[in-house]
């Protein structure tokens, strides 16, 4: 593996709209590329009339940035509770449910099952910092994926991986009162 130094501090601030951003959190998460650097992009499904980066979004990322840890935790405890219903909805036979959907009780066992692909910072705010989605390969669906969407270290929703990217996600948990 190459040094990943100059990566990490090169990679944390946002510097386009599409780039890569280093997270050492994934370390132990299946990982295509190197150095843990993770394709980022701005705007999930929608576009904005200019292409700069909005301030509520580097808000979202210097978040992420130093919170890294504690989201991925909350992703993978939401993905505990959540996957059980993802299975029935796969309903795989045993030998490809054991290859592709084995039982997860603890966060780590999704190492082998998921990889992080991509951060989508979303056009949506709330406090004034932007909604996170986070993109994954799965083993169970190489084609749709999975996504969660966040803000700060709450988890708002798992699904497949538009999750991650619909905007009309972040919007309504933005109008829903009890937040």
């Amino acid at each position: 593996m190459r040094e990943t130094l100059g990566n990490e501090n090169q990679h944390r601030e946002l510097n386009g709209i599409e780039g890569e951003i280093y997270l050492s959190s994934w370390n132990e998460f299946e990982n295509k590329k190197s150095d843990f650097l993770f394709e980022y992009s701005i705007g999930g499904d929608s576009t904005l009339e200019t292409e700069e980066i909005e301030t509520y979004q580097h808000k979202a990322n210097e978040y992420l940035i130093k919170n890294e840890g504690e989201i991925k935790n909350e992703i993978l405890k939401a993905l505990v509770i959540k996957y059980p219903e993802i299975q029935d909805i796969y309903d795989y036979e045993p030998d490809e449910k054991k290859e592709l959907m084995p039982d997860v009780i603890n966060p780590n066992d999704f190492k082998k099952l998921i990889e992080l692909i991509r951060i989508h910072f979303m056009n949506v705010k709330k406090d004034d910092i932007g909604y996170i989605g986070f993109e994954f390969d799965c083993k169970w669906d190489i084609e749709h994926g999975l996504g969660a969407m966040t803000h700060k270290n709450k988890v708002i929703k798992i699904g497949g991986a538009d999750t991650s990217f619909m905007e009309w996600i972040a919007e309504e948990d933005l109008s829903n009162k009890e937040n």
